[in-house]
């Protein structure tokens, strides 16, 4: 009995320690207001308030770009002004760098 309820929470302590470790990256979705070299600016739709924020991101070499399911580089995304875009960052990594970016497939 003592080892089953052992077992137990050994398993929930490690359920609740993966979810902290992945608790700190966040996904902003919105649309897109300028594009440049090293950032990109998105108006963000605030969960609480409902109101468009503007957010900018950096976009480093680590970032991982999506459009559809292929990766591009920051370049080759051809990334438009009011295009859909969804932005996630690290919490723990100063700053606003994203870490992935994805837009939908071209046409």
């Amino acid at each position: 009995m003592t080892r089953t309820i052992t077992l137990f929470v050994g398993a929930a302590m490690m359920v609740l320690a993966t979810a902290v470790l992945v608790a700190h990256e966040v996904t902003y979705k919105g649309t897109v207001m300028t594009v440049a070299s090293a950032n990109v600016q998105v108006k963000v739709i605030d969960d609480t308030t409902k109101k468009e924020t503007p957010m900018t991101f950096g976009v480093t070499a680590k970032t991982k770009l999506f459009r559809g399911d292929k990766v591009v580089t920051f370049a080759n995304a051809h990334i438009q002004k009011d295009e859909r875009i969804a932005v996630t960052i690290d919490h723990d990594l100063p700053g606003h760098n994203a870490t992935e970016i994805r837009l939908a497939a071209q046409k």
